[in-house]
């Protein structure tokens, strides 16, 4: 079966794809076929020529000057921002050429067993080009590349043989059906959150989707260390895509399962049922405090570790690392705040009835209500006091 592996565009965001292939590496999952928009073609184009490392160390230590010239002053606002950059045409990129002068093999990208792909868009009439590495005349590779890069207004056009051409991602951010037409049969879509039209995927194609819960930075800011940490939720994402990780926005090994439900599902739910028997109002704070994040479980199991999860980000855990039950347990504890677990310690006490004032505050501050039963439902597990 023609594997086929589709990258988004998303600019600084794309560090997160480097994670992605790292992991698809390592599962044995090799694509036939890689298709690209934006910062998606430019990974892309690595990757298909088996220039992962490159792609990783480049990705580690660029920051936005290496990329842009001049770049916008994040102290000017943004109104102040658009209004200069669309004054100069759009930010000057000629930095980034050098990138890809440095780390593209024209000739290997050509001959690569990876079929390649890429999308960018013609600025005079918004017809989007979808062109395979052998449609793209010899000598001009690196022009396609960087006009499905350039992200108009913010960047300039790039002109092609008296044409100019601008970011793929407005046609098609996310260029799945692009791979198909390529003969995919079979498809890991990696989405950044970019700017642009993502078009919905073409039926009776299996597609896998890998994308962040996290919020992985600005689109025009390039940082090492929020690259680092995209590479690391990349990473665990694809796992996650793949069944080998446990978990809906952090990571938990797999084979947790008896120590997750022993430890906080089975308790947490005896002591919400507990709490919510003598103050039923509470079940709309806790609904407020989860934020949605149980409707992105796939299961039952991973929906009743969502209040786990929602508690764990409003208390800051980091979400880059591979837990087990018991290190994601004692994580959230260090880091919730003891007077948190003290304002709403009575409605966890075992003879505890209607509590007015608790639950007033839990209406007022949902999340840190939550924060505050599941460390009370985490310590009533270890044989500890609740509160």
């Amino acid at each position: 079966m023609k594997r086929g592996l589709v990258l988004a565009g998303g600019g600084a965001r794309g560090s997160y794809q480097v994670g992605v292939y790292q992991a698809l590496t390592e599962l044995g999952w090799r694509p036939d076929v890689i298709t690209g928009t934006s910062v998606g073609c430019l990974n892309g184009a690595m990757f298909a020529t088996g220039q992962w490392a490159t792609a990783r160390d480049m990705w580690l230590t660029i920051d936005t000057r290496q990329v842009i010239t001049d770049p916008p002053d994040p102290e000017q606002g943004v109104l102040n921002f658009w209004q200069e950059t669309m004054r100069g045409g759009g930010l000057d990129v000629t930095p980034l050429e050098s990138i890809v002068d440095r780390v593209l093999d024209e000739d290997a990208l050509r001959t690569s067993p990876i079929e390649f792909g890429l999308v960018t868009v013609n600025k005079r009439n918004l017809r989007p080009l979808e062109l395979t590495a052998q449609q793209i005349p010899q000598g001009q590779m690196k022009d396609y590349l960087l006009a499905s890069a350039a992200c108009f207004p913010a960047f300039r056009p790039r002109a092609i043989e008296g044409e100019q051409f601008i970011d793929g991602g407005y046609a098609d951010n996310m260029p799945v059906g692009l791979a198909r037409r390529m003969g995919a049969e079979e498809v890991v879509a990696v989405d950044v959150d970019g700017i642009g039209i993502t078009r919905r995927m073409p039926p009776q194609l299996p597609v896998i989707l890998v994308r962040s819960h996290w919020e992985l930075g600005a689109i025009l800011t390039f940082d090492p260390q929020q690259a680092r940490q995209n590479i690391a939720l990349g990473y665990n994402d694809t796992y996650r895509a793949f069944g080998r990780i446990l978990g809906i926005a952090y990571s938990i090994q797999a084979g947790q399962e008896r120590a997750l439900t022993e430890g906080f599902v089975r308790p947490y739910a005896e002591l919400l049922r507990r709490v919510m028997g003598a103050n039923p109002a509470l079940t709309f704070a806790e609904q407020a405090a989860l934020g949605g994040l149980e409707k992105l479980a796939a299961t039952a199991a991973a929906r009743a570790l969502a209040p786990l999860e929602r508690a764990c980000e409003l208390a800051g855990v980091a979400p880059e690392p591979v837990y087990t039950a018991g290190e994601l347990f004692e994580e959230f504890l260090q880091r919730v705040d003891p007077q948190i677990c003290l304002r709403f310690a009575p409605l966890f006490e075992a003879d505890a009835g209607l509590c007015i004032r608790e639950a007033a505050q839990a209406a007022a501050a949902p999340g840190e209500f939550l924060q505050a039963l599941v460390a009370a439902s985490l310590r009533g597990s270890q044989g500890g006091e609740e509160p």
